[in-house]
């Protein structure tokens, strides 16, 4: 399991897409190569979080696209609130990169 605390957020992570990408882009950072069977024995990442730049969009611009794949306790459906079921990805300490803005 990575814990974390409020104290590890940066100062500037002050809205819920912010703390959504700083998380998505951590778990990616920790668990790179991870992968999981989601249908029929094909392999997939566990984390995606990449920038990419959508010229389609009127003007072009940026984007952060983020995907996860994180399984939940069987008993989820028990009620509660989802993301208390969470199970962990890994272990590796959060880097002090970032902790800071």
């Amino acid at each position: 399991m990575t814990a974390f605390s409020t104290a590890d957020l940066p100062d500037g992570i002050n809205t819920v897409e912010k703390l959504h990408l700083w998380s998505g882009t951590l778990l990616q950072h920790l668990n790179p190569e991870l992968t999981v069977i989601e249908v029929g024995g094909s392999l997939d990442r566990a984390i995606l979080s990449q920038p990419w730049f959508i010229t389609a969009a009127n003007p072009p611009n940026w984007r952060v696209i983020t995907r996860s794949s994180i399984q939940v306790n069987s008993n989820w459906q028990r009620g509660g609130k989802l993301w208390n079921y969470a199970l962990e990805l890994g272990s590796a300490s959060i880097p002090s990169e970032f902790k800071s803005n």
